[in-house]
Order: structure tokens, then C-alpha cells, then sequence
């Protein structure tokens, strides 16, 4: 029987006693989302040329938001938006810079391969694709193309992967750091369709991207932590002495 004192607050009972099918059902189970993440980008991406079912949605909806919204709904949707740019960057930065002061280097390498592979991903997907945004927000004046929506992408890797970090030291709160979490990225997602800046599917094909590229960055750190690849400053002091 496992000891309550030493079991891992952030695994199940289920997981503790039968710990291999545990990872089993893990493993498929990250499979299959990272499967359906793929699907509904490729699909989305797919009727963009077409002018499919999913464009029509997209236009019907920018038009609904165009017509029921108000500008006191503007102004806090752009306040909601920055929290997916300018305060986006300034908490990776300092994030960054408190990693570097502890000197956490395999932290560090993450924060830095999930953001900077992130921003390069997003970047190449849109010039690929090279959808023109929505007429209806030109008053934002947004550079970029369109597909896939940078803020949505962007928000999901940066506070998903914060999210992860902190339901690692606080386990308990797990539940309320991922809603918290997850509401942040939703709502982020919903100003850039209600601002007119983005489609639905440009939201939603983030999303998607987004989903997917964490799932693969976070595999890799715990496949380093496993392994003590790239030990933090802290690892290294309570290293035995040689």
C-alpha cells in the first residue's frame, strides 16, 4: 500500500496503483488531443481557399458582433487584448529574467523554445497561408495577416505553459490554476473576434496550434527533468561533490 505522506498530491489513486496503465491511458489520451488539434487546424485550413462551411460561419458571426456590439464593449476587449501582446511579453520577459538570476537553465531553455518556437510557428503559418483580416477592424490596424490568430496561439502556449509550472508547485490548486487559466486564453481569444481584428477560425485554428506545439514542449521537459538534462542552479548545489 502507498504511503499517503509520500504519494505525489498530483497524481490519482488510480495512478498510484496501477501505474502503468496510468501512463497508458496518458499517453493515448495526450495522442488523441494532440490528433484533434491537428484535424481541426488542417480542416479549417483546408476551407479557407474554398470558401467553405467554416467561412461562412466566420463572416456570419463577424457580422452578428459587428451589429450587437457597443463601444464601451470595445474598450474592454482591448483592454483584454493586451493581456495577449504587451503584458504577454513583459511576463515572459520577466519570467526570463527571474530564471536567469536562479539560475535555472533547463527552465529557462523551455520558457525559450515554447515562446521563441511559438512566435516562429505563428509567423511561417500565416505567411503561408496569407489571409487577409476581417474589413470590419482596420481600425486597429493589425500588420500581420490573419491565419492563424497570434493572440489566441500565443496566449494559450504562454499561460498554458505557466499554468503547468504553477499546478507543479501548488498541486492542489491545480483545478483553479487551469480554469483560471483557461478562461484568461478563451476570453483573449473572444476580444480578437469581437475587435472585428480576426475570424472565428483564425481563433480557433490558435488555438489548435497552440494546443499542440505545448503539449509537445512540456513532453520534452519532463523528458529532460527525468533525465537531469540541463540542471538548474538549484540542482547543481545539492549535487554531490566529486
Amino acid at each position: 500500500m502507498v504511503d499517503s505522506k509520500s504519494a505525489d498530491p498530483r497524481k490519482s489513486r488510480f495512478a498510484w496503483r496501477h501505474p502503468l496503465a496510468y501512463l497508458g491511458v496518458h499517453g493515448v489520451v495526450g495522442l488523441l488531443l494532440s490528433a484533434a488539434c491537428a484535424w481541426v487546424f488542417f480542416s479549417i485550413a483546408e476551407d479557407i481557399p474554398e470558401q467553405g462551411t467554416m467561412i461562412r460561419v466566420d463572416h456570419a458571426v463577424t457580422a452578428w458582433l459587428q451589429l450587437h456590439g457597443t463601444e464601451r464593449g470595445e474598450a474592454i476587449f482591448l483592454a483584454v487584448s493586451y493581456l495577449g501582446a504587451q503584458m504577454l511579453s513583459a511576463l515572459t520577459l520577466l519570467a526570463g529574467i527571474t530564471l536567469i538570476v536562479r539560475r535555472d537553465w533547463r527552465h529557462l531553455a523551455v520558457l525559450a523554445v515554447t515562446c521563441g518556437g511559438g512566435f516562429l510557428l505563428n509567423g511561417a503559418l500565416k505567411e503561408t497561408f496569407q489571409r487577409a483580416r476581417p474589413d470590419v477592424g482596420a481600425e486597429f490596424h493589425a500588420r500581420s495577416w490573419s491565419f492563424p490568430s497570434a493572440h489566441a496561439m500565443d496566449s494559450l502556449i504562454v499561460y498554458g505553459l505557466f499554468a503547468y509550472w504553477l499546478a507543479r508547485r501548488f498541486p492542489h490548486a491545480r483545478r483553479a490554476i487551469y480554469a483560471g487559466a483557461g478562461a484568461l486564453v478563451l476570453l483573449i481569444g473572444y476580444a480578437r473576434i469581437y475587435l472585428g481584428v480576426h475570424y472565428l477560425s483564425d481563433v480557433i485554428a490558435g488555438f489548435s496550434v497552440g494546443f499542440l506545439w505545448l503539449s509537445v514542449c512540456i513532453t520534452g521537459y519532463e523528458f529532460a527533468e527525468k533525465r537531469h538534462v540541463g540542471a538548474s542552479g538549484q540542482d547543481e548545489a545539492h549535487a554531490p561533490s566529486r
